[in-house]
């Protein structure tokens, strides 16, 4: 059965690139100006109906030729077409692409014509050069899009994922580096990651949390033959980061329970019936750890597991002897980092990969067991990967590069590259020790909307509005500290993250032109809203409102976090990760930008821009401490934990909002009032999802990210 068209197409007011497989709308020059946002199986399903345009599509050919299986709720079937319908802007009263066709299915309607295939000069595969080697111009576009809502549950493991924009747009085939697609292994309703192939390929298991599970993840175990599954554990926590024993019969885990505990747990299987025999504590991980993955030796003797280090309140990678004994502590990560959250054993077992994170960026190290020294290998800038693999020769190790690739680093000569290109977003990988198959997680946590509700300590109106929408393509937003001044957001509206301003009497401007998917982590506005501090990559840029960018840092590899402007807008400042340790760097606002060193031992420095107080975190103790003009400090019980890695902070005259992690998975906006030292927990009734928020200048309203849960599959690539 035909499932997919061979050649480029002209699809209603789409243009579908059969080389790139994705619906895209070009301008007069035949460059491409928007990306129809489709994951991978709705564009499957376009790919199906597209093949099958005019005639009777019924829900159970979508199961049978789409899905390859039957056991699937028609459910499924209905957000997926709906999702289509958003995506192309399609209306079910007025249709001009799939119209129902009551009790039988669905008929695709739009004029689908053939076009010759040529080269498209498309700004989401142009050269991937990194931003900071080259020139970028302003661009100005305005135009108004329609907006279309999707609303669902929350996004599971938000800290981890936060750093990893979702983008659908992906590069097109390049000279020698190919573009593999996916193959799915499960297509669950919900969400499947932290997966796991046993050693001889034959079972699979991962996490899984279904839809209205409130986010608790069980294990399950697949027979990838005959297909049958079992779930393995209770919701009395999650369960997470599983890996098979080198000899299949065990499976240890994570579990998170409720209280922020963590064990690490060792299931035995009743061999031959997809059965648990015993579920024993093999040890604990320390309080308020952040789960992630399991990895075995090949002996069979040890696991490591990362652990938080109660003293330095770091992750960092633990060794365990399964037969039981003392735990040993791997690795030692700078004080300027989070810490170490994924090991993996290399096959012959004298080596071990491991994933340190520096300031929101993904760095791959090796350890040596045999003398325990460390080194860097390669540090991923477009990526936050879940999980590495070695190759089956344990020269090379394969890694989520960016958005849509596959990279590979050579653990001899730390040389990296671009191994592939892929038609979806994996987060973490595994190799089959028999076929050597990538198996994958692929798709995406959530799609995000900007919500705006108001401030229950200002305004007791009930307010919720989604703004500044264009069909779950939006990712950040920044009000303006003047009243007339324009609201900045970062849309994909156009296929590639971009920076927008949103005026008051309604114009939209596009002011970036990044001509490949940059990775744009904060906006802050100067106190005259003229300009922006952007977070760029690894680096930090001036944007004014014109287009023009200027870098501040990040071209020699600098690992920085938190800008900021100063109160008076002609300096900025920036923590810097130098000799391990966090400093705080300002730089003046001039043409030539000057640094100097403001104070050490901080990892984040803010202004007031309304009132004489700044506030700054310690990198050592994690405290927070207020600092007033006349030179007087005091520490402040923010109750926030050491692990709270992502923060942000509202400063005004009477006191200040900051984000508040909850329990790994969800924020809480909260308000200290400095007239009496006391914290408010009722800012807004929503959890949020991520760590920023923007406040209106009369702080009625809160804008904050809205997360819809999309879909997270197991997949593996043959190649």
């Amino acid at each position: 059965m035909e499932i997919k068209p061979e050649r480029s197409l002209l699809v209603g007011e789409w243009h579908y690139l059969a080389k790139e497989d994705k619906l895209v709308k070009l301008d007069q020059h035949g460059q491409i100006i928007a990306t129809a946002d489709l994951d991978n199986l709705g564009q499957k399903v376009v790919n199906y109906f597209i093949v099958h345009a005019g005639n009777l599509v019924t829900k159970d050919q979508l199961l049978a030729d789409v899905w390859g299986i039957r056991d699937v709720s028609d459910g499924r079937v209905m957000r997926v077409i709906r999702a289509i319908r958003i995506a192309l802007n399609d209306d079910t009263r007025q249709p001009t692409y799939i119209e129902t066709i009551p009790k039988r299915g669905y008929r695709f309607i739009a004029n689908v014509a053939e076009i010759p295939d040529k080269p498209l000069q498309d700004s989401g595969s142009a050269a991937e050069t990194p931003v900071d080697a080259v020139a970028i111009s302003p661009h100005r576009q305005a135009a108004t899009w329609a907006t279309a809502i999707s609303v669902s549950l929350l996004v599971l493991l938000a800290w981890l994922f936060w750093l990893k924009p979702v983008a659908e747009n992906q590069p097109a085939e390049v000279n020698t580096i190919p573009l593999w697609r996916y193959k799915p292994i499960t297509s669950l309703d919900g969400l499947e990651f932290y997966h796991n192939v046993s050693p001889d390929e034959r079972y699979l298991v991962y996490s899984y949390a279904k839809q209205g599970s409130d986010l608790v993840a069980v294990l399950t175990l697949q027979d990838l033959l005959s297909h049958q599954r079992v779930q393995l554990t209770a919701e009395i926590g999650s369960s997470l980061g599983a890996a098979f024993s080198p000899d299949g019969r065990q499976i240890a885990y994570h579990r998170m329970l409720p209280d922020r505990s963590c064990e690490i747990r060792l299931i035995e299987l009743d061999q031959g019936k997809m059965a648990v025999k015993t579920d024993r504590l093999l040890t604990r991980c320390t309080p308020e750890s952040v789960s992630a993955r399991v990895s075995w030796s090949p002996d069979g003797r040890y696991i490591v597991y990362p652990s938080l280090d109660p003293e330095q309140r770091q992750m960092v990678m633990m060794m365990y002897p399964v037969a039981g004994g003392t735990a040993e502590q791997l690795t030692v990560p700078p004080t300027s980092s989070f810490g170490d959250y994924v090991g993996r054993y290399s096959r012959a077992g004298d080596k071990i990969a491991f994933i340190r994170d520096a300031a929101g960026t993904a760095q791959i190290w090796l350890l040596d067991l045999t003398n325990r020294a460390t080194r860097l290998l390669v540090q991923i800038d477009d990526a936050y990967p879940g999980n590495i693999d070695w190759t089956l020769d344990d020269r090379s190790i394969i890694y989520p590069s960016g958005p849509t690739a596959l990279g590979i680093v050579d653990i001899a000569t730390g040389e990296s590259r671009e191994l592939a290109y892929t038609d979806n977003h994996a987060s973490e990988i595994q190799l089959g020790a028999v076929s050597g198959k990538i198996y994958a997680s692929v798709g995406f946590f959530s799609h995000t909307n900007i919500k705006k509700v108001n401030n229950q300590l200002v305004t007791a109106t009930s307010t919720e509005n989604l703004v500044f929408s264009s069909n779950r393509n939006e990712s950040l937003v920044e009000i303006n500290p003047q009243p007339e001044g324009p609201t900045a957001v970062v849309s994909r509206r156009s296929g590639l993250p971009q920076v927008w301003l949103f005026y008051p009497d309604g114009r939209q401007q596009q002011i970036t032109d990044f001509a490949s998917r940059e990775r744009i982590r904060s906006l802050v506005f100067s106190p005259d809203g003229k300009q922006l501090l952007v977070h760029l990559n690894s680096g930090v840029w001036q944007l004014a409102l014109d287009g023009e960018l200027k870098q501040v840092v990040g071209q020699g590899g600098e690992i920085v976090a938190y800008p900021a402007w100063s109160r008076d807008g002609t300096e900025v400042f920036y923590a810097q990760s130098r000799q391990g340790r966090w400093d705080i760097i300002t730089a003046a606002v001039d043409t030539e930008i000057e640094k100097r060193l403001l104070a050490t031992d901080r990892e984040l420095y803010q202004q007031s821009y309304i009132a004489d107080y700044n506030i700054w975190r310690d990198a050592n103790s994690k405290n927070f401490v207020i600092e007033y003009s006349n030179g007087e400090t005091k520490e402040l019980d923010l109750g926030t934990t050491a692990d709270q890695a992502f923060f942000k902070l509202d400063l005004r005259s009477e006191g200040f909002y900051f984000t508040y992690l909850l329990d790994g998975t969800q924020y809480q906006l909260r308000y200290y009032d400095l007239t009496n030292d006391t914290i408010d927990d009722q800012v807004i009734k929503d959890y949020l999802y991520h760590s920023r928020f923007s406040m209106s200048l009369d702080e009625k309203d809160v804008y904050f990210l809205e997360a819809a849960r999309a879909d997270f599959d197991i997949a593996e690539i043959s190649f």
